[in-house]
């Protein structure tokens, strides 16, 4: 069971989101219209700027043994790391909205990423929050989201993106990762983000 959490920590770790989000989002039938190139470099792009850039400083700190796992269990040490996706997040955006020219209320999805991400900065100087709750709460948020804006009612995604939501916070309580409030509050966060930036472009659009 131990192993089996492991892996689940490791298949939905917060840098990976993006990525499938965007994975997913290049399936619905508006982006039929784009070629295969442009699919790829959009999801290329997002993980350069959401997983890999992001996840250099972590590798670093661990090779020179700053911190003791690549998921920096210790608060103290998520500051530093915390800021540089934060600004790596920042330039996927204009990478979305000025390079590949994003329907902007996508974009604004992505918005709402980068202030969960900012928000977490400061709610970790004072309180270990969950960067795997906050991860998959953006997904989820993402999904109600793209449903609002196109709207399509994909419940079954919906439904399976809570479901995998769940085993993501069991695992990190399992592996004493984080208690139950710190990842119920992260993905509090990360979906409420995500959701209200969506909402509130749409209201002034």
């Amino acid at each position: 069971m131990n192993l089996f959490f492991k892996i689940i920590s490791y298949i939905f770790q917060p840098l990976l989101i993006p990525t499938f989000s965007v994975v997913m989002l290049m399936q619905l039938s508006i982006y039929d219209v784009v070629g295969n190139y442009y699919k790829i470099f959009a999801i290329f792009g997002t993980f350069l700027f959401t997983a890999f850039l992001p996840a250099l400083p972590i590798l670093i700190m661990y090779h020179k043994g700053q911190i003791k796992d690549l998921f920096i269990s210790e608060k103290k040490d998520r500051t530093i790391p915390y800021l540089f996706a934060f600004l790596s997040y920042l330039f996927w955006i204009i990478f979305l909205s000025q390079i590949l020219d994003f329907p902007t209320s996508f974009v604004a999805i992505a918005i709402g990423t980068v202030i969960s991400i900012f928000l977490m900065i400061f709610i970790n100087l004072k309180w270990k929050i969950s960067a795997h709750g906050a991860g998959m709460g953006g997904f989820v948020g993402a999904l109600i989201a793209v449903s609002f804006i196109l709207n399509i009612n994909p419940l079954s995604l919906i439904i399976l993106s809570l479901i995998i939501s769940a085993l993501v916070i069991i695992s990190r309580i399992y592996l004493k990762a984080h208690t139950f409030s710190q990842a119920l509050a992260g993905f509090s966060l990360g979906a409420a983000c995500v959701i209200l930036s969506s909402f509130i472009y749409s209201f002034f659009k």
